[in-house]
């Protein structure tokens, strides 16, 4: 029996890579559609890709119709939350927030706080999970919101956990778009200092008045998975000051950790 292959479906290297147009341009869609928050038209859509709207009239429909699409009064596209749903169901993820919620909800209580969990997302950081500080006035970030790293403490820290070979791939990268928040010299030193202490104390770089304290969460093998941060906004009304905060944060770091199953030198 002769075995017919079907070369037009390999790359130039003749490696087999299969494409699949639809799927190339629901991804290209969903992609693009991230970093568009207000929402975009078909022809926008279409002129931001580069393609026609004959060619992504049915794949918005189809991710309009499955959830991951909606329509505003304005006849805008933006992308609900679906992913960030389907995303929290992965078991990592899922296992993640299970353990980190109940110690999250104490140190909050416990420190006057604001509290969150951040995990790398690319060259940007997302929200995990946030729990608010139970005083009347507060400061917290929005579930799900996406901030460049270096814009951050917590992406800093995530960043500076990394193996050194990929660190200095991620810092090439964030340094050709431009969101580097500093020079090559200051985010080098920037991280290793936080090699050094084990955590980032900084003022924001976003608010005022705020001081980001951000400390690294390990899962079973030891690896940072995600960075636990607390915004610190002085108050009266507040009982402990930036010193007590930066040791409650650090202890429930490690009470994540070790609900991860984190080796214990690694805690």
């Amino acid at each position: 029996m002769t075995k017919i292959i079907d070369t037009s479906l390999r790359d130039e290297t003749g490696k087999g890579e299969y494409r699949v147009p639809a799927v190339e341009k629901a991804l290209d869609i969903l992609e693009f559609m991230a970093n568009q928050p207000d929402g975009l038209t078909q022809t926008e859509i279409s002129t931001g890709l580069g393609r026609s709207i004959h060619e992504i009239y049915r794949i918005l429909l189809l991710l309009e119709k499955r959830g991951y699409v909606v329509r505003t009064k304005a006849d805008r596209l933006r992308l609900s939350l679906k992913l960030f749903e389907l995303a929290h169901k992965h078991p990592p993820v899922n296992r993640l927030i299970e353990a980190a919620l109940p110690i999250m909800r104490d140190l909050a209580a416990n420190s006057d706080q604001s509290c969150h969990l951040v995990v790398l997302d690319g060259l940007k950081v997302m929200v995990a999970l946030q729990i608010d500080s139970p005083l009347p006035m507060r400061y917290s970030v929005a579930l799900g919101s996406r901030f460049p790293a270096l814009e951050t403490s917590s992406g800093a820290v995530l960043i500076a956990s990394q193996p050194e070979a990929e660190r200095r791939k991620v810092i090439d990268r964030i340094v050709e778009t431009g969101e580097a928040y500093g020079t090559r010299d200051e985010i080098e030193a920037r991280l290793e200092a936080i090699g050094d202490l084990g955590y980032e104390m900084r003022a924001s770089l976003v608010v005022d008045a705020c001081t980001n304290i951000s400390v690294p969460v390990r899962d079973h093998i030891g690896a940072v998975v995600a960075a636990l941060t607390v915004p610190f906004i002085p108050q009266r009304q507040a009982r402990f000051d930036r010193a007590a905060v930066l040791h409650q944060t650090m202890a429930a770091a490690s009470r994540i950790s070790a609900a991860l199953g984190a080796p214990e030198h690694a805690v």
